[in-house]
C-alpha cells in the first residue's frame, strides 16, 4: 500500500478520535489503557466523591468503582441482515407474510432510538413479525451481574438508556406527517403471542424509584429509601405463569413490552438535552416554574457527524417507555407516525409489573418470541386518533397522559380522554366530559422515568356500567392504601404507595426492602374520580384534589399444603 493510500485512513482514524474525545471530555473521569478507555469511577452527576480514600459525602449517592469490562466479540456484523433469509414460509389463515427478527449486534442498539441507522428489517402493512428481544444493558443484566456492575453500565455514558433494543423495523406505505407536523398514518401493532426467557432480574439504584434515599423532598414527610441499591434474580414459571417470591408468596405473569416505540419528530431530536438534577427523582418539582421545552436525543460517542440517538427510558407522542400492562397478548397499541416508514423497536420486555413500577424496574426478562402483527391505518379513516398513543384491548379503549410533573400528566390524560370520547363517541365536550367521569378507570402506570405515566381505560360498550369509586379501606380480594391531597398527585401517590408497603410488610411477614420489591410487580396504584364542577373539555386544567388507591391482591399470598 503506497502513502497516498494510508493518509486517508489515518485522517478519518484522527477524526473519529477527536469526535469521542470532544464527547466524552465533559462526561467522563480521566480515561486510560488500564481502564480499556472507560472511567475509573462511574461518571453519576453529582455522586459522593471519586476518591474511595475520603470519607463519603453526607446525601450524596456513593461512586462506584468501574468492573472489568464485558466484551462482546472481537468480530461480528453490524447489518444489515439478508432480508431474504429472514422470511419463513408460513401459511395460515389471513397470515400475509411471516418475517423472524433475531436478537444479534445487527438488529440491536443499547440504550438508543438511532433513526439514521438502517431499518433491521422492511416489511409491509399486514405482516407478521416473530421479534426476539435482549434482556438491559446491551445483554448483561443476566443473574449474576452485580449491582456495582450495573449501577457503572447504566451511568457510564449520558443520555443512553438501559434498555437494549431490537429494531428498526420499516413499515412501507407508513408515511411521515403533513406540511403543519401532523401525523397523517399511525401504526397498529397488534400482540398475536408471547413467549418469556426462564428467569428476570429487578433492580433498584440509591438515588432512584419513588422514594429515593438521597433525594431531598420539599415538604414532609421524608420517606427514606426502604432498600439500598439491589439486583435480585428471580425464576418465571413459564407453564404455571407465575414466579415465587418467597415460600408462600406468588406473582402472577403478565408479559408485555415495557418500550414499544416509533421513530421521534425532527423537531423532537432537535431539542436540546434535558438532563435532570441528581437528586431530583420521581416527580421534580415544576410547580412554580415549568421546565423549558427539552428534548432525550445526544450525541451517540464513536458516531461522526453528531448522529443523535435518542435515550429509551422516557416515554412520549412516539411511544417509548409506555410501561402499560394492558399491552399484553390480544391487545393493539396504535403509534402516530412521525418519520417514513415509522421505525418500529421494541425491547424491555417485562414478565410483570405493577401500576406504579415504584422500585424502578419491572420484573425484567427478554422475549424469545414477540409476536406481532403490524398494519398501517390513515388518519383521515380515524378522527378519535390524536398525536399520542391509544391502545385497544378486548373491552377497551386505553388513553394515555404523560408529563414530568404528575399533576399534569392528569390533566394531559383528562384532556386526551375527553377529545378521544369527542371524536369516537361523536358527543359534544360536555358529554364526552360527563362520560370520561362515568367510566372513570384510571391508573398510574410509572413514577420513575422522569416522564410519568398514566393512562384511563374506558369502555367499548356504550351500555356498560359506571365504574366503581376507588375504594379506601381493605376488601375481600385487596388489602387497599389510600391518600389524598389538595394539590398534589404525587403527594397522594406516596403516601398511598407507601402506605402499602408497609402494610404487606405486616401481612406478609417480609422485610420492608423485599416489600418495596414485591409492591413493583403488583401494586395496583390508582386515580381517584376528579372533581369538576361545571363546564370542562379538552382545553381545560385541573388543579385538584387528588386521591389515590394503591390494592394489592390478597390472591399472593397461599397457605403452605399439609
Amino acid at each position: 500500500m503506497n502513502k497516498p493510500e494510508i493518509q486517508p485512513r489515518l485522517m478519518l482514524a484522527c477524526i473519529t478520535l477527536a469526535s469521542l474525545g470532544s464527547f466524552s471530555a465533559g462526561l467522563h473521569a480521566e480515561d486510560t489503557i488500564a481502564n480499556d478507555g472507560l472511567p475509573l469511577y462511574a461518571p453519576y452527576p453529582e455522586c459522593g466523591n471519586y476518591n474511595p480514600n475520603e470519607p463519603q459525602a453526607p446525601g450524596k449517592p456513593p461512586c462506584y468503582r468501574q468492573p472489568a469490562p464485558i466484551r462482546y466479540p472481537d468480530i461480528h456484523f453490524a447489518g444489515p441482515l439478508l432480508q431474504s433469509n429472514m422470511e419463513v414460509e408460513i401459511k395460515a389463515s389471513g397470515l400475509k407474510r411471516f418475517w423472524i427478527l433475531p436478537v444479534s449486534p445487527a438488529t440491536t442498539t443499547w440504550g438508543y432510538f438511532d433513526a439514521s441507522k438502517p431499518p433491521a428489517l422492511t416489511i409491509n402493512p399486514g405482516d407478521t413479525v416473530a421479534i426476539e428481544t435482549e434482556v438491559a444493558g446491551g445483554g448483561q443484566v443476566v443473574p449474576g451481574i452485580s449491582i456495582d456492575q450495573l449501577e457503572y453500565i447504566n451511568n457510564a455514558i449520558i443520555g443512553r438508556g438501559p434498555h437494549t433494543m431490537t429494531g428498526s423495523i420499516y413499515v412501507n406505505g407508513a408515511s411521515g406527517p403533513d406540511a403543519f407536523n401532523q401525523p397523517v398514518d399511525f401504526v397498529a401493532v397488534h400482540i398475536n403471542k408471547i413467549r418469556m426467557r426462564s428467569y428476570a432480574t429487578n433492580n433498584s439504584a440509591d438515588s432512584a424509584g419513588l422514594f429515593p434515599e438521597y433525594g431531598q423532598e420539599l415538604n414532609p414527610p421524608v420517606y427514606p429509601n426502604p432498600r439500598t441499591h439491589f439486583i435480585d434474580t428471580y425464576y418465571l414459571d413459564n407453564e404455571k405463569m407465575e414466579m415465587q417470591f418467597a415460600p408462600n408468596i406468588f406473582v402472577p405473569l403478565k408479559p408485555f413490552p415495557g418500550v414499544l416505540a416509533v421513530a421521534r419528530s425532527e423537531e423532537d431530536i432537535l431539542l436540546p438535552f434535558y438532563l435532570p438534577n441528581a437528586s431530583q427523582t420521581g416527580s421534580p418539582d415544576f410547580s412554580s416554574e415549568p421546565p423549558p421545552k427539552s428534548g432525550w436525543c445526544v450525541p451517540i460517542p464513536g458516531f461522526l457527524l453528531s448522529m443523535k440517538g435518542c435515550d429509551t427510558k422516557q416515554p412520549g407522542q412516539w411511544g417509548g417507555n409506555l410501561d402499560i400492562p394492558e399491552m399484553t397478548v390480544g391487545s393493539t397499541t396504535y403509534l402516530p407516525v412521525f418519520k417514513a416508514g415509522a421505525l418500529i423497536w421494541t425491547g424491555d420486555s417485562h414478565a410483570a409489573q405493577g401500576n406504579g413500577e415504584i422500585d424502578l424496574d419491572a420484573l425484567e426478562t427478554a422475549y424469545p418470541e414477540l409476536n406481532v402483527t403490524i398494519d398501517v391505518l390513515h388518519r383521515q379513516d380515524h378522527p378519535e386518533f390524536g398525536v399520542w398513543p391509544i391502545i385497544e384491548t378486548k373491552r377497551n379503549w386505553i388513553t394515555v397522559g404523560y408529563d414530568m410533573n404528575l399533576n399534569q400528566a392528569m390533566t394531559n390524560l383528562m384532556q386526551e380522554t375527553v377529545r378521544f370520547l369527542e371524536q369516537k363517541r361523536r358527543v359534544s365536550a360536555p358529554e364526552a366530559t360527563r362520560l370520561m367521569l362515568k367510566y372513570w378507570d384510571c391508573p398510574i402506570s410509572e413514577v420513575v422515568d422522569e416522564v410519568l405515566g398514566t393512562y384511563c381505560m374506558t369502555p367499548k360498550s356504550t351500555q356498560a356500567p359506571r365504574a366503581m369509586d376507588i375504594p379506601k379501606q381493605d376488601t375481600a380480594r385487596y388489602w387497599v392504601s389510600y391518600a389524598w391531597s389538595q394539590t398534589d398527585l404525587m403527594y397522594a401517590m406516596k403516601t398511598a404507595a407507601w402506605e402499602a408497603i408497609n402494610k404487606m410488610r405486616d401481612v406478609l411477614g417480609i422485610p420492608l426492602g423485599k416489600a418495596y420489591a414485591l409492591a413493583t410487580f403488583v401494586l395496583d396504584c390508582r386515580i381517584g374520580r376528579p372533581s369538576l364542577l361545571g363546564y370542562w373539555d379538552e382545553r381545560s386544567t385541573y388543579n385538584g384534589p387528588y386521591a389515590v388507591t394503591c390494592k394489592v391482591p390478597k390472591s399472593i399470598l397461599r397457605q403452605p399444603k399439609g
